[in-house]
C-alpha cells in the first residue's frame, strides 16, 4: 500500500469516528434538553443539569414552569443571556428571580420582561425607570402596569413612551394627577 492510501484510510476512519462521537454527543444533549423540559423531572436532577448542562439545557430549565424557585434564581444570574431571556418569559418564575432580571445588563432580557403580560408590579416599577426608552415604551404598553407605574411614565422625555401611556386602558385624569405629584423625568437614550 502506498503511504497516501494509508493516510487517506486513517483520515476517513477519524472522520467517521468523529462524526459518530458528535452524533452521540448531540443525542445526549437532546436527551438532556427533553429531561429539562419535563415538568415531572425531580428538582435534584434539574439542579444537576443546571450545574453541568450546556446553554440549551439551562435555557430549557429556565423556561420550565415546574422548575424549583432556587434553581430559577440561580439561572437569573447565568452568564448566558439566552438562559436569562428564557427565564424572563417563564410566568411561574419567582418574583425574586424577575427582580434580578429587571436589573440585567442585557437590554434584550429587560425588553422580554417588559413585554410579558403577567409581570409583577415590583418588576414593572423598576423597568419604568430603565435607562432604555425601548424598555419604558413596552412598560407603558403592558396591560399589567398599574396607575402608579403609568404616572411614572406619563411625563417621560420620550414621546413614544408618553403616547403609549395615553393609549393604555388605565389612562385617566387620575394618572395625570398622580404624575403632577412626581416631578421625576427620565432621560432618553
Amino acid at each position: 500500500m502506498k503511504l497516501t492510501t494509508i493516510i487517506a484510510s486513517i483520515v476517513t476512519t477519524l472522520i467517521i469516528t468523529g462524526t459518530s462521537f458528535a452524533s452521540e454527543f448531540d443525542q445526549e444533549q437532546s436527551r438532556q434538553v427533553k429531561i429539562a423540559q419535563m415538568t415531572s423531572t425531580p428538582a435534584v436532577v434539574m439542579q444537576q443539569l443546571a450545574d453541568q448542562g450546556d446553554i440549551n439545557v439551562r435555557a430549557a430549565i429556565a423556561s420550565n414552569r415546574a422548575a424549583n424557585d432556587s434553581i430559577l434564581q440561580q439561572l437569573a444570574l447565568d452568564e448566558d443571556s439566552d438562559v436569562r431571556m428564557a427565564l424572563a418569559l417563564n410566568i411561574n418564575a419567582p418574583e425574586t428571580a424577575k427582580l434580578i432580571l429587571a436589573n440585567d445588563k442585557d437590554e434584550n432580557v429587560r425588553l422580554r420582561l417588559a413585554k410579558c403580560g403577567y409581570m409583577f408590579h415590583s418588576v414593572l416599577t423598576i423597568l419604568a425607570t430603565d435607562p432604555s426608552k425601548h424598555v419604558r415604551r413596552l412598560v407603558a404598553k403592558n396591560h399589567n402596569a398599574t396607575d402608579h407605574i403609568l404616572a411614572m411614565l406619563v411625563n417621560d422625555l420620550d414621546v413614544e413612551v408618553r403616547k403609549n401611556v395615553k393609549k393604555h386602558p388605565l389612562y385617566s385624569a387620575e394618572i395625570i394627577e398622580l404624575a403632577s405629584v412626581s416631578t421625576t423625568l427620565y432621560s432618553t437614550n
